[in-house]
């Protein structure tokens, strides 16, 4: 029996059932998706291309790895890769694609990378260029020595989601008391805010060598909140800071798969301020599997298959 191509999902999202999957199909692999939606995956798989008869969609809890593990041998599947493009399962992926020997990131990074004060904590470790921060859990007084404005944001968070700009004691506190009554006991991790346009840098690592492809260069609402406008592939910040921002990202640790990482240019120079280590989205991932001459979706799966980075040939602006 042909190992399958395992991908752990969680909500239906157009990356997997339009990209990824496709992909792997295409290569010849079966497909075993794990979810803990199924029946909205499979409601949509029915009207897709995919060959149903190379496809198998699996309910389990899959923010837990154990769960995934044991339902993959209770079904006697080993998996020839084991992939996920969510947000908030790069952990739980890594640690079952550890536990059958496939490719796969480092979970403990993974993990860093999810948890934006683990993120800052291991910056300052490594001593890369970092804002002022700190953790409020709900409850705990507001930081006496706070350099306002501050931006606070879920410690956990996804994008620009419940971030907001704070200029002082009194906006924070009002702040705190929205958040925590609709998401009561989850923290949040306070930042310095810095000054500057933002950019994105988005790399490709095979475990042994990464590599930029490119870069957005992104507009944003103006504070408080931080909603993206616009984003202009290779434009001049990107492609001014790539070198300097690639250095960060390899420094972090980053070198397997697909990252999507953010970066502030301030006066000092390139900040990291998020890595969300899967591709990226808002539709980006499509423009740039059709914009880049080798593609995006298969050259993601490859790596996962254990194939070598090779030379990117990127598109220009």
């Amino acid at each position: 029996m042909q190992r399958p191509f395992v991908i752990l999902a969680h909500v239906a999202h157009p990356a997997i059932l339009e990209g990824f999957m496709p992909a792997a199909q295409q290569r010849g692999l079966p497909i075993v998706l794990i979810t803990d939606h199924a029946q909205e995956h499979r409601r949509l798989l029915a009207g897709s291309s995919l060959s149903p008869d190379r496809l198998q969609v699996i309910e389990c809890d899959v923010f837990n790895p154990l769960a995934v593990i044991e339902t993959l041998n209770g079904q006697g599947l080993r998996p020839v890769a084991v992939f996920s493009n969510s947000d908030h399962l790069q952990t739980a992926t890594a640690v079952v694609a550890e536990a059958f020997e496939c490719p796969g990131k480092n979970w403990r990074l993974c993990h860093a990378a999810k948890n934006k004060a683990a993120m800052r904590e291991r910056m300052q470790r490594l001593g890369l260029p970092g804002p002022w921060f700190q953790v409020l859990a709900s409850g705990c007084a507001l930081p006496a020595d706070a350099p306002w404005p501050v931006v606070a944001k879920p410690r956990e968070g996804v994008a620009s989601l419940d971030v907001r700009l704070c200029h002082n004691a009194a906006e924070l506190s009002a702040y705190c008391e929205r958040f925590w009554e609709q998401q009561p006991d989850r923290a949040l991790l306070l930042e310095a805010y810095l000054e500057g346009p933002l950019f994105t840098l988005e790399t490709l690592g095979d475990g042994r060598s990464l590599q930029a492809i490119g870069g957005f260069d992104v507009s944003l609402s103006a504070p408080p909140h931080f909603v993206e406008l616009a984003a202009r592939w290779n434009g001049p910040l990107s492609s001014a800071q790539r070198t300097a921002a690639l250095a960060q990202v390899a420094a972090f640790g980053v070198n397997f798969g697909v990252c999507h990482s953010e970066f502030i240019l301030t006066a000092q120079g390139p900040v990291l301020v998020e890595i969300n280590y899967r591709s990226i989205g808002d539709g980006r991932e499509f423009l740039l599997d059709r914009l880049l001459p080798q593609g995006w979706f298969d050259r993601i799966v490859a790596l996962h298959l254990g194939q070598a980075l090779v030379d990117a040939q990127p598109a220009r602006a």
